[in-house]
């Protein structure tokens, strides 16, 4: 059996994203095949530094590549001898909740969005929240929708968007669902242009 040596295999940033990736693509959807520029856009790394990690590992022997196109493509191994070590390692740590903030940092229409902290736990627990994402304004769906699928590996996640006045008009009546949502237990406030926290 390859001895590995994990001091080697763990110590930059740019090596644990990718083999992040990869097992949890393993994990949760399929082994997928993926070049180094994709690599470098998604993980927002340098190409010199995934092309160096990706050699490192199918060294290694934890990824394998072929040429397509007259380009290197890369997946798991299947054959990793501590796949499923590895992979317990990988989600058992997954914790998408940065990747969510930073996502709405840039989602500067919406007025209100709460995410439930349950969020992190996601991809393991179902969890019990009403909602796990409730948003006030505007937001492009297709684009959203496209992010969610991609940090959380087409699990479901609930979430609902309604327009200001929807939400006053409901607000007013102490609608039992939106009371419901404001007032869950674990709710993280992202951004609360309108006070909302004051109001509950």
């Amino acid at each position: 059996m390859k001895h590995i040596d994990l001091s080697k295999l763990f110590w930059s940033q740019c090596r644990t994203k990718i083999l992040e990736k990869f097992f949890l693509e393993f994990e949760w959807w399929n082994n997928s095949w993926f070049h180094m520029r994709a690599l470098s856009r998604e993980l927002d790394e340098q190409i010199n530094s995934i092309k160096r990690e990706l050699d490192n590992l199918t060294e290694l022997g934890i990824l394998k590549h072929r040429t397509e196109l007259k380009k290197k493509i890369f997946c798991l191994n299947p054959n990793f001898h501590l796949i499923v070590e590895f992979m317990d390692i990988f989600v058992k740590t997954y914790n998408p909740l940065e990747k969510v903030k930073a996502y709405f940092k840039n989602q500067n229409l919406l007025e209100l969005v709460i995410i439930n902290e349950s969020i992190k736990t996601k991809l393991t627990e179902p969890g019990k929240s009403i909602l796990d994402i409730f948003m006030i304004w505007e937001i492009d769906k297709e684009d959203f929708n496209r992010f969610l699928e991609k940090t959380f590996y087409w699990r479901k996640i609930k979430y609902a968007i309604i327009t200001t006045e929807d939400f006053y008009n409901r607000l007013n009546y102490w609608d039992k669902l939106i009371k419901n949502i404001l007032t869950e237990k674990w709710n993280i406030y992202l951004r609360d242009n309108l006070n909302i926290r004051e109001k509950i």
